[in-house]
């Protein structure tokens, strides 16, 4: 490569340009490689980057020049910054480049010193690497074999650093092969090679099968014992990098644990006490058996020692709380304390509560806490309430039980001496109101609000205003009665505290009072004239940057009032409050001004409140809510070396993680804002309907593109759920040629968005949307092609969700799976029969809007729907038959022609003892048949459905309340059987019609109920004396008690009630007024009063 020579010297000179601190030097130099060396002579840049890493004498210049080797060769061919262009620099010079790149970058792995510029020359080869694929450079592997036998330990670590990033180059290596080199390189003399080691074993079990990861489970306990000697020697660094290694191989591979936890838990528990460590290594280490418990929660529940070992620990490490005097007297709540041992181990015993649950953990906590709570240390009592805050959610269901006695416990350290732990009996009554709700704020509110209540005066600030916020928790779900009698009360606590000198006091009353409105509603209008001016007043008055979140508190509070007490009471300063938020929307040029997203959602009250009265106000606020809903994420690309923090601060939502050696960034913050903006147009949508017109289209344009959003799963399922709220402003404006005009491009995206989506979760969002938008769109809304597609997006899932749930079955056969498995199995199948359901009502709809038109698709979904009926699972089973019933109901006569599959598997699910809701589906079907599937359906109606109808409702637990939807269906199906069909019965028909009219009432399914009772008032009508037996004293008492529980129980138009209400006035008539007294005492006391409240009797 002696003709790079040259070159490679002019180069290193512009390098040296490069590394100028002068910004103007460096900026010319970087000019100057894009335009005279990139752009022009890309073979020569590679090779002569290639030559210095090798040969140059300063390892500076090399350690620059494998940087710059990497960046450059996979940018684009045009110096642009695109890692994803085909067109790479190393994409297009010569492949005799690339040889000659690689040969010099082998020369340099065999003779590099330099430790640092060695690791970026590792991360120069793994890029090549992970560009050209495992068989894109056949001499690397036996060049790193070579390096991992070597006698230079700096060679072999530099084989394993490859392989970390690079572990599909021994994919082709068997695992035994595998294992054995790594269990060797465990145990190399120097530490540096078992680290890197180490690191690349976990690479390599990341990305291994499940086989190859039972094959590889010998290899962790090895792989362990690296730790030891780090732990001796004081090499917490890279004691750190081996846990945070391990915890990615648990969080892939949690069993392959369960051999070593006996020795694993103590050994690492003992590091997280060792006060002489580092705070970071303590935490790495209780963070790897905290994501155990998180992903093999039964595993850890099984060994006794995890919870009696790692529970004391944290709750050690939540008393390691220093008395900052900063803490008492700050004027600002900005949280700057996540890095400290007591925050850490409350995030712990939170995450381990909710991972394991309370049978293991709460025995252990509470064998502490009352002793911490008597001690004479406040950061003990602090302590104790902060675990008791901590491990309520997950341990909800034993601590819901003994409430009372954990409530007594805490109680009296509201009067403790130390503010710190009155501020944490404030935050543990909040948190408690929160898990525990609704039952402290139903059974327990006198001890808890008189507390917060005195709290709210306490002489600290701090404990003032987290009372204040505790009282937030508690009435957000709280009834109003509970808080009623108090509100005089609290508004009076709540007001002084306006008064304070602490601006986060203010802010905090102002929030609570908020609360306090959206709960009492029109109750709060006695407070209005106290409140509402001095809200005002503060946006008129506190106008400096300082006050900014006062403001946005005051926005937020003002527009909670004015939608609790209503138009006619906030008429009087509607419109100064229009005015004063216009001029805050103006004003806000900060991109961090936080009565940014405060005004957001008061403008969103606003126009709930405000209706079609708000359009004109659109122009205002829908500006900056479209920007928000524009941005692009902010990224950044590091290398592993560079501190991100430095300039990427985690204060500013930046999140990185490694990826190939390189560090990717994110800033988190603008995806929040983007999601909000994308939710606050969905709400306007709805709100305004017709009047959110004008946006319409320029929203549509945002929300489809966003179905691809893959940065953000929230922001992706806002924007599926807003394009039908969207859509429907257009079909309410009236305008139908531009509803179908956008809707074609729409329906596309939906259909290739669906096509390819592994996410189930956004796949249900997706499937549940596009069903709205096809009903909104209406009749025959999608071509032909588009209903090709669609068909093929729902066969594509259902054949997913078969295989996976074949594969299930034959996982619980081979009785493979434990606790965790288990779970996770569970888990998948809640998620995926919530996503079949949303694939059924997507169906519903199409079928719903094109009829007849879609018979001939259905043929292609015909083979996958006799699987599902042949299937075991009655969910199964219910898909396939709920899926014919819609065929039939929408289609009508020209369903028959499919019948013949699915007639045998309805009648067998109407006698399906064990599944209600599959005996629901096949009823509902055998209904829908009689209404509208013609003559084609009636002899297996009349011979094979009936008569198992019939004994559906001749079990002894029809009525049961597991059995009450299916029994309704079959009553609503006999109604429609008897109706269309009753003249077949012969004279089995008068026998039918008193069982079916015995089985009254329905009232339970809404959609069943109209029918029922339509086809009652006919046969009073048409045939009163076979349906009252010739008006027997027994039937007509029945008929009494069935129009009365319906007319209280169910909703019913006004028509039907009417005539319901005639029925039960003639037929009293006939009573004297002793009968009607007595039968009167037969109804129930509440249909009683539910029929007077109704003023129907």
């Amino acid at each position: 490569m002696s003709n790079f020579e040259q070159t490679a010297s002019l180069l290193k000179t512009l390098m040296g340009s490069l590394m100028s601190s002068d910004n103007e030097v460096r900026t010319k130099a970087e000019g100057a490689l894009n335009t005279e060396w990139v752009a022009t002579q890309p073979q020569t840049v590679l090779g002569s980057l290639a030559f210095l890493v090798h040969r140059d004498n300063d390892p500076q210049a090399r350690a620059f020049a494998a940087i710059l080797l990497r960046r450059i060769s996979f940018q684009n061919a045009a110096a642009a910054e695109n890692k994803e262009d085909q067109h790479t620099v190393w994409s297009v010079v010569p492949k005799a480049v690339h040889q000659a790149v690689k040969a010099e970058l082998l020369g340099a792995l065999q003779s590099e010193t330099e430790r640092s510029t060695r690791h970026k020359l590792c991360d120069t080869i793994s890029e090549i690497v992970d560009h050209e694929g495992q068989d894109g450079w056949p001499e690397l592997l036996g060049a790193l074999y070579a390096c991992a036998q070597d006698g230079n330990a700096q060679l072999r670590e530099s084989a394993y650093r490859v392989f970390t990033s690079c572990p599909e180059l021994l994919y082709q290596q068997s695992t035994a092969a595998v294992s054995g080199a790594f269990t060797g390189a465990f145990q190399d003399s120097d530490a540096s090679v078992r680290l890197a080691a180490l690191q690349a074993a976990v690479a390599y079990i990341v990305n291994a099968d499940e086989k190859q990861k039972t094959a590889l489970t010998p290899m962790i306990g090895p792989m362990l014992a690296v730790l030891e000697p780090l732990l001796q020697s004081g090499d917490e660094a890279g004691l750190v990098d081996a846990l945070l290694a391990l915890m990615e191989a648990a969080q892939e591979g949690p069993k392959m644990f369960r051999g070593v936890l006996d020795s694993l838990i103590p050994f690492a528990t003992n590091i997280a006490k060792n006060g002489d460590l580092e705070s970071r290594t303590q935490q790495s280490a209780v963070e790897l058996l905290v994501t155990l418990a998180e992903v093999a929660p039964g595993m850890c529940r099984k060994n006794a020692q995890f919870c009696q070992l790692l529970v004391p620990v944290c709750m050690q490490m939540m008393s390691c709380i220093e008395d900052d005097e900063d803490w008492h007297n700050t004027d600002s709540l900005e949280d700057s304390d996540n890095d400290e041992p007591w925050v850490f181990g409350e995030q712990t015993m939170d995450r381990l509560a909710i991972a394991l649950g309370g049978k293991q953990l709460l025995p252990i906590a509470f064998k502490y806490i009352p002793d911490m709570i008597a001690s004479s240390e406040w950061s003990q009592r602090t302590a104790a309430l902060s675990v008791v805050s901590a491990i309520g959610e997950g341990c909800y269901k034993i601590m819901r039980s003994e409430l009372t006695q954990i409530l007594a416990l805490i109680a009296p350290l509201f009067e403790d001496a130390h503010p710190r732990v009155r501020y944490a009996a404030c935050n543990c009554f909040g948190q408690m109101s929160t898990d525990f709700a609704p039952t402290i704020q139903d059974k327990h509110s006198a001890v808890v609000l008189p507390r917060l209540m005195s709290a709210m005066g306490d002489p600290h600030s701090r404990v003032q205003s987290h009372a204040a916020a505790a009282m937030v928790n508690f009435a957000e779900e709280a009834s109003k009665a509970t808080l009623e009698p108090f509100l005089d009360t609290l508004l009076e606590r709540l007001l002084t505290m306006l008064s304070s000198s602490k601006r986060y006091v203010q802010e905090q009353a102002i929030t609570t009072i908020a609360t306090l409105a959206e709960n009492a509603q029109s109750r709060f209008a006695k407070y209005y004239s106290t409140i509402m001016p001095m809200l005002l007043n503060v946006l008129a008055q506190a106008t400096d940057s300082e006050h900014r979140t006062l403001r946005g508190k005051a926005m937020e509070c003002a527009t909670f009032i004015a939608l609790a007490v209503g138009r006619d009471v906030f008429a009087p300063d509607s419109q100064r409050l229009v005015e004063l938020l216009t001029a805050a929307q103006h004003a806000v040029t900060d991109a961090d001004d936080p009565q940014a997203s405060y005004l957001q959602q008061a403008w969103a009250r606003l126009c709930k409140l405000l209706g079609a009265d708000f359009v004109p106000i659109l122009s205002v606020v829908m500006p900056p809510l479209i920007a928000a809903a524009e941005q692009q994420p902010d990224f950044a690309i590091l290398d592993a070396e560079e501190d991100a923090e430095a300039s990427y601060s985690a204060e500013d939502g930046w999140e990185f993680t490694s990826v190939g050696g390189q560090q990717i960034g994110i800033r988190t913050t603008g995806l929040e804002e983007k999601l909000d903006a994308v939710e606050l147009i969905g709400s306007y949508a709805s709100d305004l309907g017709a009047g959110f017109l004008p946006y319409a289209a320029q929203a549509l344009e945002i929300m489809v593109p966003l179905f691809r959003f893959y940065y953000h799963d929230g922001v992706r399922a806002a924007a599926a759920t807003a394009v039908p709220l969207i859509l429907s402003t257009v079909r309410e404006a009236g305008d139908e040629a531009a509803l179908r005009q956008v809707w074609g491009p729409i329906c596309d995206k939906y259909l290739s968005v669906l096509d390819g989506e592994e996410d189930d979760t956004f796949a249900m969002t997706l499937f549940s949307s596009f069903a709205d938008s096809v009903g909104i769109v209406g009749d025959r809304c999608m071509t032909e092609p588009q209903l090709h597609a669609f068909t093929e997006v729902c066969v594509g899932h259902m054949s997913k969700y078969y295989k996976r749930m074949k594969d299930r079955e034959a996982a619980r056969a081979a009785q493979e799976l434990d606790e965790d498995d288990e779970e996770q199995l569970l888990e998948e199948e809640l998620i995926e029969g919530q996503t079949v359901d949303e694939v059924a009502k997507s169906l519903h709809s199409v079928l719903k809007t094109h009829g007849s038109a879609y018979v001939p698709l259905f043929q292609n979904m015909l083979p996958l729907a006799r699987k599902y009926l042949q299937e075991r699972d009655p969910a199964a089973r219910q898909w396939a038959i709920c899926v014919f019933d819609d065929l039939v109901e929408f289609a009508g006569p020209a369903s028959a022609q499919f019948a013949g599959d699915f007639l045998e598997a309805i009648a067998v699910a109407l006698r399906q003892n064990d599944s209600p809701d599959l005996r629901q589906a096949a009823a509902y079907g055998v209904g829908i048949m009689a209404k509208s599937g013609g003559d084609a359906y009636a002899d297996f109606i009349v011979t094979t459905a009936l008569p198992a109808m019939l004994e559906v409702l001749a079990r002894p637990d029809a009525r049961e309340t597991e059995n009450i939807f299916a029994t309704e269906n079959v009553v609503s199906a006999m109604a429609k059987v008897l109706r269309a069909y009753g003249s077949r019965l012969g004279g089995n028909a008068p026998s039918v019609l008193q069982t079916w009219f015995a089985a009254l009432p329905v009232c339970n399914d809404d959609e069943e109920v109209p029918g029922v009772y339509e086809y009652l008032l006919q046969m009073l009508s048409e045939s009163p004396d076979v349906l009252l037996g010739g008006n027997d004293p027994r039937a007509v008492k029945h008929l009494v008690k069935v129009v009365v529980e319906a007319l209280a129980v169910c909703s019913l138009s006004q028509e039907l009630t009417q005539a319901l209400v005639n029925v039960m006035q003639g037929t009293l008539s006939s009573f004297d007024d002793a009968a009607k007294a007595a039968l009167w005492a037969e109804i129930p006391r509440e249909q009683q009063q539910a029929l007077q409240a109704k003023g129907l009797f």
